[in-house]
């Protein structure tokens, strides 16, 4: 009898998972979604299984990486499947081709994720961005009894908050939820104000390159700059490079901004305006080891982001968390989640977004002070270790899909 229960228990302790999500990594190469990534190879081992459930990109069909099987849903001839991937369907769906795509995304996507949770047995769905993916679990939860655990990031906030039907929708998706997680603080307030939910705030870490972090500032004669990520306006790099000539007016420094995205052309073209092409250098995708080099040359990282058009901004800044744990001074923009990351003085310091001033008067603060710079650094680093740590983050992820010590979702007034 004991062995038929602890069978039993351990089935419900070791759930079979599905991670449902508009973007993966392509290849082992990819850059997309590193956290996620790591996520569901850091939970994947604590479970009976995991699989990710995720759209085509030019008729990608479904493989395997990290010895996880990606299955991959079509919705378009391949020519035409590009609503998600590189610069985001948020970003994308501002033109009229690809808002043509999403209903066919939507209704493929729906069909695909209910036969695959009959096909799998699936016991959660663990669904990013609940608008619009919330659709998909609606039809496993009400005929298969899966358990839904809705994963907020941000964009799916600055939609409702500009459209009373996105917000009516992700409203309903939420209510169908057994658990709605944020990755943030600032997402959490966000969500409980627009929507009315409680949530519980579970992190992602970092991809940091496998090295030993130091302290110790570039031991080249110029201080440089760095940034990491996509290159889409949220980020703020045209701020960055307009502060760059003030900060050249004090002392010569190199920016390296790494990544791609629909602002590249314009912010290169930019640069080239302002005079900066000797200084800056755009590099594209880096691999972990190239970025690993960069990080270990950079006198600081910085991370101007903003608020965009249509007022979304950054969830948590994950790479922020991969700066702090190599160990370099952060300066970043006081918006979003970027200040669960960055204590003001603590561990970065934190400048008011598109303030050029501002900016310039932190990047010199730091570079000229190399007390405060290895100060932050190792700070940082200690903070990082500590809030963000993946083995901390990935057991909470596993104590969420075990339903295990975090309560029912509560509601509270929210705006209409």
């Amino acid at each position: 009898m004991s062995t038929i229960v602890s069978s039993f228990q351990g089935r419900i302790n070791r759930p079979r998972v599905a991670v449902v999500t508009s973007t993966y990594a392509r290849s082992q190469d990819d850059h997309q979604v590193p956290w996620m990534r790591e996520m569901a190879t850091r939970t994947a081992n604590r479970l009976e299984s995991l699989k990710v459930y995720a759209p085509s990109f030019r008729g990608l069909r479904t493989h395997e990486i990290d010895d996880i099987e990606v299955r991959r849903f079509r919705y378009a001839p391949a020519s035409r499947e590009m609503l998600t991937h590189d610069s985001g369907a948020p970003s994308k769906t501002r033109s009229l081709g690809y808002k043509l795509l999403i209903l066919p995304y939507l209704i493929m996507g729906a069909f695909a994720v209910f036969a695959w949770c009959v096909r799998d047995r699936t016991k959660v769905l663990h669904i990013h961005w609940p608008f619009p993916h919330g659709l998909w679990a609606l039809l496993p939860k009400w005929l298969l009894g899966v358990r839904v655990v809705a994963m907020c990031h941000g964009a799916e906030l600055a939609l409702a908050r500009n459209s009373k039907i996105v917000r009516w929708s992700l409203k309903f998706f939420l209510s169908q939820s057994d658990e709605i997680c944020v990755n943030s603080s600032h997402t959490a307030a966000e969500l409980k104000r627009l929507c009315g939910f409680a949530s519980k705030v579970v992190p992602y870490g970092a991809t940091v390159p496998d090295m030993e972090p130091s302290g110790e500032e570039s031991s080249s004669v110029v201080p440089s700059l760095l940034f990491c990520g996509r290159l889409i306006q949220r980020k703020g790099i045209d701020v960055l490079l307009r502060a760059l000539p003030a900060v050249l007016a004090e002392r010569e420094v190199k920016l390296v901004i790494t990544g791609e995205g629909d602002r590249k052309q314009e912010w290169e073209e930019l640069s080239r305006s302002l005079g900066l092409e000797s200084v800056v250098r755009f590099v594209g995708f880096v691999s972990n080891e190239e970025l690993g080099k960069l990080y270990r040359e950079c006198s600081a990282y910085v991370h101007p982001a903003i608020h965009d058009d249509k007022g979304d901004t950054e969830g948590l800044g994950v790479v922020l968390i991969e700066a702090l744990a190599n160990c370099k001074p952060v300066i970043a923009s006081q918006v979003g989640g970027i200040v669960d990351v960055i204590l003001d003085g603590e561990t970065g310091l934190l400048v008011p977004e598109k303030d050029e001033e501002a900016l310039t008067a932190a990047i010199l603060r730091v570079l000229s002070d190399d007390e405060l710079a290895s100060r932050l650094g190792e700070q940082g680093r200690l903070h990082a270790s500590r809030v963000f740590d993946w083995d901390r983050c990935a057991a909470m992820t596993v104590r969420i899909y075990q339903g295990r010590g975090f309560g029912a979702i509560t509601r509270v007034p929210a705006i209409g």
